[in-house]
């Protein structure tokens, strides 16, 4: 009997170890499928979310929606949009809602702002070879301008700025060669600026020229050029027809003297984090949206130039056409100023192109 008992109780342990076994099994099973199906969804909504992710690049600027600035920008826009099929899109931040230029290449340079459309001077600092630029009555005409900026000392200028910077720049717009205004009186001479206030941007070369000039050059943010000259805070500026008209300084300037003393380009940037950010694809959708906005930009600059000072005319504005050569003769001595600022070969390439 007690033989019996112990065989039925190693039968019945023998048993329940099986079946503790066989559920084991199962559920080891029904884990792993579990995480095979998991790691395929995952696998699946990764691909799903890298084709269909959107990107949005903000763009801003510090000039109204009738300037070439804006104009540029959304000439961009349309391309970027159009060749990425919606994928990349841009968003316009006129007037500064973004901040002024200093501001915006603060943040393409934090990587907090993706884009920025912005006059070369807030970059000079970063990129020295870009203050060849501003050296005074350095191009001739627009088509000189184009060839070297687009070429390869136009390159070289900013070639640093992604690594060194974070801020990349994908291309020369136009903001037209720069003009004085004045509340004073005609200018028809360096001597009529002799004791003007002229406020000029945050430049080292533009501060040379006005104080070779004989003026009192002073430096003042864009943002608050317009107060400044409606306050006297300054008697005049310089600046590009385009922004003299669409900017409405007319309203506080009474006079402008077309010198031409220097060619103004602007640039559009985008921040080195967002530009790796892009795919291959949509970098080169974004870089050749930008070569033909450039293209665009400058041919209306140049249609548009004649049409403002006829503006500013029926605005009351006295426009004179100075002879140009005691202004050149004047600020002969600011190529020699800043002659040890720049590499040799660099500064005989650059005036060498720009005969």
């Amino acid at each position: 009997m007690m033989q019996k008992k112990r065989i039925v109780l190693w039968i019945f342990s023998l048993l329940a170890l099986l079946f503790i076994v066989a559920c084991s099994d199962s559920e080891s099973q029904e884990e792993a499928g579990g995480q095979e199906n998991t790691e395929n969804n995952n696998e699946e909504n990764s691909g799903e979310s890298d084709s269909a992710e959107e990107v949005v690049l903000r763009l801003g600027h510090g000039t109204a929606t009738n300037s070439l600035y804006h104009e540029g920008s959304e000439k961009f826009k349309e391309l970027v949009e159009e060749k990425t099929d919606g994928q990349v899109t841009v968003e316009l931040y006129p007037d500064g809602q973004l901040g002024h230029d200093n501001e915006l290449t603060e943040g393409m340079s934090m990587g907090s702002i993706e884009m920025g459309m912005i006059g070369v001077e807030p970059i000079t600092t970063m990129a020295p070879k870009l203050k060849a630029v501003n050296l005074p009555f350095l191009f001739t005409d627009r088509e000189s301008a184009y060839e070297v900026l687009d070429g390869e000392i136009g390159q070289e200028m900013v070639e640093n700025l992604p690594d060194e910077q974070g801020i990349r720049v994908l291309g020369y717009f136009e903001n037209g060669f720069r003009h004085i205004s004045n509340s004073k009186g005609e200018i028809e001479s360096p001597e009529d600026l002799e004791g003007l206030d002229i406020r000029t941007p945050e430049s080292s070369v533009s501060l040379a020229i006005f104080e070779a000039l004989g003026a009192n050059p002073t430096p003042m943010s864009f943002g608050e050029l317009y107060t400044g000259l409606e306050q006297g805070t300054v008697d005049g500026q310089e600046n590009p027809v385009s922004l003299i008209y669409t900017t409405k300084f007319y309203e506080v300037q009474d006079y402008v003297s077309i010198t031409g003393h220097m060619y103004s380009p602007m640039v559009l940037t985008i921040s080195e984090q967002q530009w790796q950010n892009l795919s291959k694809e949509q970098q080169e959708a974004v870089q050749t949206a930008a070569d033909e906005a450039k293209d665009y930009e400058r041919e209306l600059s140049a249609e548009q130039e004649a049409e403002y000072i006829e503006s500013l005319k029926e605005e009351g504005v006295t426009i004179s056409e100075p002879e140009l050569e005691p202004f050149i003769e004047a600020t002969e001595s600011v190529y020699d100023e800043f002659e040890e600022d720049f590499d040799p070969d660099f500064y005989e390439r650059l005036l060498e192109a720009t005969k």
